[in-house]
């Protein structure tokens, strides 16, 4: 059976094409068709697709001992399809899954099935895209627990646990750089995605706010200061990180960071140069006039030999040689 389910490497391509339209067959037939069909018809189609295309992934052989490009979208696939039949479950299992969306306890252990079912892809196969995935499903359970166990009324606390999950996932990509650069920096990626988060929700909410059909006061501004701080660190260091290492996307993610703190510090603000343009423009004038400063010319590099201008053990009997030696002994008493 298990070898039924191993694909053949020239045949990879085409599973994992008929995998990618499978799975958006099941999409549209899950939108459609939501209300026309059991619960327990919708659970068997997203289980069964789910665990045959995860079979396919986990069950194909490795390149030199890293996935090739179909196995990974064999893998993503399954792992994508898994979720909504997580959901699913939970609704056959009585969740009240309202229009609001799912609730935090459900939302809870789906997030955490999903992302150790990654985690086990990513280290059986070694795939990055798998642990960024798990990364960011982690990152939802998390949330979720936290809305689950504490209900807090507003976002604050969660920007504070956001800021935490950006930590450690730094910190971990820190640790696998040197063994598995790629699953490094598909870390980092995942960490910029959760300051991301920040500013997006941030933006997302004064969106609602300002087409509520209740009237409310206008906020100050859209994030606090400091949080308008960590987008602006974090977009420069993801920039900065992309363009050492020559990777693209960090350095999206960067721009992305960057994108949502100018939108965050423009709404709600004064017409004045006052606060963040006024820094910034002294950093970045600062910053380019210090790298454009005239340079001294440096001294002569001295010569290699000294003055004979070959090495002692090429030298023959025939040629001088000077040696000059200082005498640190102490002058004789008188």
């Amino acid at each position: 059976m298990l070898e039924l389910l191993r694909p053949p490497p020239h045949r990879g391509p085409l599973i994992a094409a008929g995998a990618v339209v499978l799975a958006a067959g099941i999409a549209l037939e899950e939108l459609r068709l939501g209300d026309e069909v059991a619960l327990g018809v919708h659970l068997i189609i997203l289980a069964v697709a789910s665990g045959f295309i995860l079979a396919l992934g986990l069950q194909a052989p490795t390149e030199d001992g890293k996935p090739p490009a179909y196995q990974s979208v064999l893998l993503v696939t399954g792992l994508l399809l898994l979720f909504p039949a997580l959901v699913r479950l939970a609704d056959v299992l009585g969740a009240d899954l309202s229009e609001s969306g799912i609730p935090a306890g459900e939302l809870t252990w789906i997030s955490t099935i999903v992302a150790g079912a990654a985690v086990y892809a990513s280290r059986a196969k070694r795939s990055a895209i798998c642990l960024l995935i798990a990364a960011i499903a982690a990152a939802v359970a998390i949330l979720s627990a936290f809305q689950w166990v504490f209900e807090p009324t507003s976002f604050a606390a969660s920007r504070w646990l956001l800021l935490l999950i950006m930590i450690g996932l730094t910190l971990l990509s820190l640790v696998l750089r040197g063994s598995e650069p790629r699953q490094a920096e598909l870390l980092v990626d995942a960490a910029g995605l959760a300051v991301l988060t920040i500013g997006l929700q941030a933006i997302v909410s004064a969106l609602v706010t300002a087409f509520s059909l209740f009237d409310s006061a206008a906020p100050e501004s859209l994030l606090p200061t400091f949080w308008e701080f960590i987008l602006l660190a974090v977009g420069c260091g993801l920039i900065a990180y992309g363009a050492i290492e020559r990777l693209p996307g960090p350095a999206w993610l960067g721009l992305a960071n960057l994108a949502v703190f100018i939108v965050c510090a423009v709404v709600f603000s004064d017409e004045t140069l006052y606060g963040w343009p006024l820094v910034l423009l002294l950093l970045g004038a600062g910053a380019m006039l210090a790298g454009l400063r005239p340079r001294q010319p440096l001294p002569p590099e001295p010569s290699a030999y000294g003055a004979g201008g070959r090495p002692l053990a090429t030298r023959t009997d025939e040629d001088e040689v000077v040696l000059r030696v200082r005498d640190d002994s102490p002058p004789e008493s008188r």
